[in-house]
């Protein structure tokens, strides 16, 4: 009698308890605000069945630092949650020629990954061991944020990014194309050919910061906004350091890194998905 009584309460306990399994599903919550200025907002992806084990990447959208919108990015956050990753897609505050520099971007960034971590629980998701992500602008915030900052960060994704501001050749580039005011409000900084570079331009470079933090770099040949010799100079660095990085060269793809083009933008997503995954642990 006492065997049967057992293997009934066991039945019991073992049916309660599968019935307690939560099965998380998927979920977009968008436009979440998380500090006190109006740009302060983020857009959340969470996938099906999540976990405290669940990749979590904060992409950064770009647009020069003084334009874009997270809208632009929500493609790939959908890309990511079908591949079972989270994400936090943010905006930040832009840059202006008077006290809005990159240090304004990287406390917006603070705010945002405070955000996430304080509200972990409530999402089922990572406190620690982000992923950063962003192209262009973006890219530059996603290297410089982790590179200075005392947060564990499982890997870095970088797309198109300028990431030595204090290289002359870069400066004297840009000013041919009309871009080095907008590098100058970035940095706080101005620039005079000939003469000193202001230290302001090496703080907001991210390749004079570089961490044991695995990269993935892409990047087209042919960009006219921002060099392919910035991402094989930050490939180059990153290898005499024995840090883990990957460059995938687009041949002949301009700033938009060719992402039209249906086979080249599905590699380019397989890359970073399986790069996420990779160093997920």
């Amino acid at each position: 009698m006492k065997r049967i009584l057992i293997v009934v309460l066991f039945f019991v306990a073992t049916r309660e308890g599968m019935s307690q399994t939560k099965y998380l599903s998927s979920e977009k919550i968008y436009d979440i605000s998380f500090g006190s200025f109006p740009s302060s907002k983020m857009d959340l992806y969470l996938p099906f069945n999540r976990t405290k084990e669940t990749p979590f990447v904060i992409v950064i959208h770009g647009g020069g630092w003084v334009a874009g919108d997270k809208k632009g990015d929500r493609g790939s956050q959908q890309i990511l949650m079908e591949q079972g990753i989270a994400s936090a897609n943010i905006n930040y505050r832009f840059v202006d020629s008077f006290d809005t520099h990159y240090e304004a971007m990287l406390a917006d960034i603070d705010s945002a990954v405070n955000f996430c971590i304080a509200d972990a629980e409530k999402w089922n998701t990572r406190k620690t061991n982000f992923i950063f992500m962003g192209a262009s602008a973006g890219g530059h915030l996603a290297l410089l944020y982790p590179y200075l900052r005392n947060i564990k960060t499982n890997s870095v994704i970088a797309e198109c990014t300028p990431v030595d501001l204090a290289d002359t050749t870069t400066l004297a580039y840009e000013t041919s194309i009309g871009l080095l005011g907008i590098i100058f409000k970035m940095a706080g900084a101005t620039y005079t050919p000939g003469q000193k570079i202001d230290p302001r331009f090496f703080a907001s470079s991210p390749i004079y910061h570089v961490k044991n933090i695995p990269t993935l770099i892409v990047h087209g040949t042919a960009d006219k906004i921002v060099p392919y010799a910035q991402a094989v100079k930050l490939e180059k660095k990153l290898t005499s350091q024995k840090i883990p990085n990957k460059l995938i060269t687009i041949e002949g793809a301009d700033h938009d890194m060719n992402m039209k083009d249906i086979p080249t933008r599905n590699m380019i997503y397989k890359e970073i998905v399986d790069w996420i995954w990779k160093y997920n642990s």
